[in-house]
């Protein structure tokens, strides 16, 4: 009797992780595949394919309503993550201060929602670049020019505008407490997101 192998398992789960499938979609879709290899003997790759390749072909038959997250709801995700993580880090930093406020320049304010769309920007098209059908190099290409074009933006920031007058200021244990919120936030979402995507087997008891 043929079992399906460690490397092929892990590969596909990997695959379909990537394609933002739910956990429970993705224990369902392995259990699928060992069943078959068991019954019949075939191997996996002969039978199904290349992992990647099962894993878009299981995407493609999936909708929100059968485990597959909306694009939208991936850009939301990816974008609230970046933000939370960027400015929580960076509110808790400047809060730590013994100043009575803390003020951001004009160069603060402007390079920072730079780098985060930049690095979002960046995220996606290299997230296309694995995922996609067609065009693969297309989307790898734009994710290294818009990384390239990060780095130009905050050379230019670090140059041309000011980071000495503040722009804005703000109390420090104001700075203090959105950054304890924006932590707080994210890692509830880190949290929701690793439940969403813990795999689970259709067999009782069979967690991953």
């Amino acid at each position: 009797m043929m079992t399906l192998d460690r490397k092929y398992r892990d590969d596909l789960v990997k695959a379909l992780r990537v394609h933002e499938i739910s956990g429970t979609r993705i224990g369902e879709v392995v259990a699928e595949v060992e069943a078959h290899v068991t019954e019949t003997g075939e191997d996996p790759v002969e039978a199904f394919g290349k992992p990647r390749d099962y894993a878009r072909q299981v995407v493609a038959q999936l909708d929100t309503a059968t485990g597959k997250r909306s694009t939208g709801a991936a850009i939301l995700t990816m974008v609230a993550g970046g933000a939370l993580a960027m400015f929580g880090q960076t509110f808790w930093g400047d809060g730590l201060s013994d100043a009575p406020t803390v003020g951001y320049t004009l160069r603060d304010v402007v390079a920072q929602p730079a780098l985060l769309v930049v690095i979002v920007l960046a995220c996606l098209l290299a997230f296309r670049a694995y995922t996609a059908s067609s065009h693969n190099k297309a989307f790898g290409g734009a994710a290294a020019v818009v990384v390239a074009l990060g780095v130009a933006s905050q050379i230019l920031c670090n140059k041309y505008l000011d980071d000495r007058t503040p722009l804005i200021e703000a109390p420090t244990w104001l700075i203090l407490t959105l950054g304890i919120l924006f932590l707080i936030a994210l890692f509830t979402l880190l949290g929701w997101s690793i439940r969403r995507g813990r795999v689970r087997y259709p067999i009782k008891g069979s967690f991953s």
